[in-house]
């Protein structure tokens, strides 16, 4: 005897078919990534080569994807603008993830790492910089600080170790970072002096481990 297949009923519609929902949404956010990633990229060039037009239809223009595409994904410029600067950031912590040097070697071993990618991506950086402060915009849990948090926190948490200042001066420190160590006093500083990188590291290293002292004591 030959086994009987079962019989199903209903109409065509009414039988139960295979699903192909999984791999439709594996597609679905395949393309939604890359198209992201495409806006960013594209985002990032025009703000170098062309800031004054580095707009929504040029954008996306450059990335091969329609007006309306862009806008589903970034629905201002400030929100592409803020997924750029989050995109520089994940770089710097790609870049640096291996390392295994701690306080202020880990310090100046990213910070050779930032120097390079500012040379790149600098100019760019400083056009989409926030209006709101680095502190108020960390405390409230904003992403593109908390990135900085994550790349950089672990050498700074261990320059403050090494002179002996209290670790609840982090977000102090993190603050002061950001304000002496950026990518506008960057460029600025090798647009001025000529420094090389190596000497641009030493420098920012040099002012912020001295401006560390500032921060021993907390204001009361």
């Amino acid at each position: 005897m030959t086994a009987e297949h079962p019989r199903t009923t209903g109409t065509p519609s009414q039988q139960p078919r295979a699903s192909v929902t999984p791999r439709r949404q594996r597609a679905v956010r395949q393309d939604a990534l890359r198209n992201k990633a495409e806006l960013v990229r594209a985002v990032g060039e025009l703000l170098i080569s062309d800031p004054e037009g580095a707009l929504m239809p040029a954008v996306a223009e450059r990335a091969s994807l329609s007006l309306t595409t862009a806008y589903r994904y970034f629905p201002t410029m400030d929100h592409l603008h803020r997924e750029f600067m989050l995109s520089v950031i994940r770089r710097l912590q790609e870049e640096t993830s291996l390392l295994t040097s701690t306080g202020t070697a880990r310090f100046e071993e990213i910070l050779q790492h930032w120097v390079r990618i500012v040379s790149h991506y600098g100019r760019a950086m400083v056009i989409v910089r926030s209006r709101e402060g680095f502190l108020t915009r960390y405390l409230q849990g904003e992403a593109h600080t908390l990135a900085i948090a994550q790349v950089w926190g672990e050498a700074l948490r261990g320059m403050l170790a090494e002179r002996e200042i209290s670790p609840s001066q982090f977000p102090s420190a993190l603050t002061l970072f950001n304000t002496l160590v950026n990518s506008r006093e960057i460029l600025d500083l090798r647009t001025a002096t000529g420094l090389s990188d190596r000497q641009l590291v030493q420098h920012f290293s040099t002012l912020y481990q001295a401006a560390l002292e500032g921060i021993r004591n907390p204001v009361t």
